[in-house]
């Protein structure tokens, strides 16, 4: 009897791992930071200047500097930031159990950054001092660091009192629809957002260490959502592919870590689909957990290059327990429109990500949709120019072209320069050919 019930439960254990991680049993929710409350950034204050205290925040921005080389400039970019967040927060809930980093969507400001309420002196804080460039605003107003040596944290924004505009929310759209490798998502969005954002505020976030300015977190976390965007619009939730920190990516290799902020021996596949294993959090404005755990994973083979779920509706948030109302734990039930969440978009917004698909769909061809917004459907019609037709009385302003990388930037990342000139090149070109067309944009 001991010998088969030994052989049961051997049998049920290699079941387990053969279907992946277990899903979680219950999930937290990351929110837009917009939609914080005074009260909801002065708890996360309180737990910024406790992990201050006890050195936390300068041992991630060490971390962060030593594995500069190995989490920039190829596809681990995504799951080692993904399982750094994820760590930051899960030390930041022992000094508060409802702790969750929110996420930035900085798309929501891109034509004037530095008017965003979220670096206001309630959230994040704005410019720095203009002689010590010191941050005397926000939730880490005053705050002093120790790495790579005692200093004020630092904020200076890129063009003096103000911060150049950063990419439009229809040019991550595009990127989301039209990438169909995850190296090749990874460029864009390492080469666009990314780099928009940390130059933008400059001062801590224009360095190796950046991570000890809270905005990484929170920046980071709006990376990661649109990753986790990307994985469900291409139901590509195991899809690791290209070159990861050690050479050809593949889902055993280990995540880079830091003796200061130690992973355990984490995998890239152990963070790749949220809502399993210890990845218990969703967003706000994005797809639940599946319902089941993908297939095509190392323990299923090792397939890279899929991951396809068979089990579940992948384009709902209702995944998420509880009720989300306004508590910044977010433990809770994405209440809204769920349908809306699985409009492709690179917004947050998700009325304003209806208007945008429509627009799109009602001023660009066939041919042009299918190029840079392939998860529309093709259409009829011939594109619709502006010179074409009256200007209709509610246009818009057009959509400003998205900044160049520095020159430092690209040398400090190792990037290829050619590369990064043509990811510029195609952005420019979505905006373009929208600034061309009879497109109105909502944002």
């Amino acid at each position: 009897m001991k010998f088969s019930l030994s052989l049961a439960l051997v049998a049920l254990a290699a079941v387990g791992s053969a279907q992946g991680p277990q899903r979680c049993s219950g999930m937290r929710v990351r929110r837009n930071a917009a939609s914080l409350s005074p009260q909801d950034w002065q708890s996360i204050a309180n737990v910024l200047r406790q992990m201050n205290d006890d050195g936390a925040i300068s041992r991630f921005g060490a971390s962060h500097d030593r594995l500069f080389s190995r989490v920039h400039g190829n596809t681990c970019f995504f799951p080692f930031h993904r399982r750094y967040v994820l760590e930051f927060e899960n030390i930041a809930r022992r000094y508060d159990p409802n702790f969750t980093v929110p996420y930035w969507d900085a798309t929501e400001s891109f034509r004037n950054p530095a008017a965003d309420p979220v670096l206001s002196n309630n959230g994040l804080g704005g410019n720095g001092g203009s002689n010590d460039r010191c941050l005397g605003s926000g939730i880490q107003s005053n705050m002093q660091v120790t790495y790579p040596n005692n200093h004020c944290l630092r904020r200076s924004f890129n063009q003096g009192d103000s911060i150049g505009a950063w990419y439009a929310p229809e040019i991550i759209s595009s990127y989301i629809q039209s990438d169909t490798s995850l190296s090749t998502f990874r460029e864009n969005i390492e080469y666009s957002i990314h780099g928009a954002v940390h130059l933008g505020l400059g001062g801590e976030m224009d360095t190796g260490y950046a991570a000890q300015d809270f905005s990484f977190m929170a920046h980071h976390a709006n990376l990661d959502r649109l990753w986790w965007d990307w994985q469900n619009s291409h139901n590509s939730f195991l899809m690791y592919d290209g070159t990861g920190s050690n050479g050809p990516a593949s889902l055993s290799d280990l995540i880079p870590e830091d003796s200061s902020v130690p992973f355990n021996g984490a995998t890239v596949e152990s963070v790749m689909v949220l809502g399993y294993g210890n990845v218990c959090y969703t967003y706000d404005s994005s797809a639940g957990a599946p319902q089941s755990y993908p297939s095509g994973g190392s323990n299923n083979g090792g397939n890279n290059n899929g991951g396809n779920n068979n089990g579940g509706n992948n384009n709902s948030a209702n995944n998420a327990n509880g009720n989300n109302n306004g508590n910044n734990n977010g433990n809770g039930n994405n209440n809204g429109n769920n349908n809306n969440r699985s409009v492709t978009s690179g917004s947050s917004n998700l009325a304003s990500r209806v208007l945008e698909n429509q627009g799109i769909q009602n001023s660009l061809d066939s041919d042009i949709i299918n190029r840079f917004f392939p998860g529309l459907g093709r259409r009829s019609g011939a594109l619709k120019r502006r010179g074409s037709q009256a200007q209709p009385s509610n246009c818009g302003e057009p959509i400003p072209f998205p900044p160049r990388l520095t020159p430092e930037w690209i040398h400090m990342h190792g990037y290829d320069p050619e590369r990064v000139e043509c990811a510029h090149k195609n952005a420019c070109e979505i905006v373009e050919t929208l600034n061309n067309s009879t497109y109105t944009s909502p944002y």
